[in-house]
């Protein structure tokens, strides 16, 4: 009698134990790439800007730690690739000139992690506030978006009197396309924020890890490099519980 009263006592507090989905939104305020260092300088490109999409189911398993599951589209910022300066000059006209040789950036995939996640909230006075840690692991499928490109060109910078800046223009003097695949890899996330009624705001510090097989122009082979990208997500969510 006693262990059936105590099973009993157990499924009611779990029933008691509230459920959340939550959807979420995010924009990177940091991101590093690691790898390819003969191709990219690991900073990103300019007007690069990260994101991600997702929601998660998570279950409570005592009154303040809660484990699920997740999944997220998450768009990467573009790899700065590496360019090396032949020779610059001015013409007659005052405008500036810039030769390189080099890649250029590209956005060389995006991902769509699924994983597990866990979630401990803290006690405050106010049960409507509910500061948060929380980690995420799990595996993730990248999708390629560009390849390799390395490009031999021009840069001009013309003065613009009007809008009191320079307009750049490009000349291509030649280019080349190499063939890229990306494999997949590990994804985890870890950080902490709050959640205020049902508005969830967060600080998490993420990572994909990938490899990018380079195949050669001209088919003699090809090479295979880490191509890991880890970052500072700022996520914005809204939970619904039940």
């Amino acid at each position: 009698m006693k262990k059936l009263l105590a099973g009993l006592f157990v499924v009611s507090s779990m029933l008691t134990f509230s459920d959340e989905v939550i959807i979420r939104g995010g924009l990177d305020v940091f991101n590093d790439f690691n790898g390819m260092s003969d191709y990219i300088t690991g900073d990103t490109g300019d007007n690069s800007l990260g994101y991600e999409l997702g929601v998660e189911y998570l279950k409570s398993v005592t009154p303040n730690f809660l484990i699920g599951a997740g999944v997220a589209y998450q768009g990467h910022a573009k790899a700065e690739g590496k360019d090396v300066l032949l020779g610059s000059w001015y013409d007659g006209y005052g405008d500036y000139y810039e030769h390189t040789v080099g890649y250029d950036d590209k956005v060389y995939y995006d991902s769509i992690p699924l994983y597990v996640t866990a979630k401990y909230e803290f006690d405050t006075r106010n049960k409507n506030i509910k500061p948060y840690v929380k980690a995420n692991l799990g595996y993730s499928f990248n999708l390629k978006k560009n390849d390799l490109t390395y490009s031999d060109k021009v840069t001009q910078s013309v003065y613009d009197w009007y809008d009191d800046a320079y307009d750049t223009y490009d000349y291509t003097n030649s280019s080349a396309s190499y063939d890229t695949k990306i494999k997949n890899g590990i994804y985890y996330g870890i950080g902490g924020g709050v959640q205020i009624n049902n508005v969830t705001v967060d600080l998490m510090y993420q990572a994909n890890y990938a490899k990018a097989k380079i195949d050669y122009k001209d088919g003699s082979g090809s090479e295979e490099h880490n191509l890991n990208v880890s970052r500072v997500t700022l996520g914005v969510g809204y939970a619904f519980q039940f």
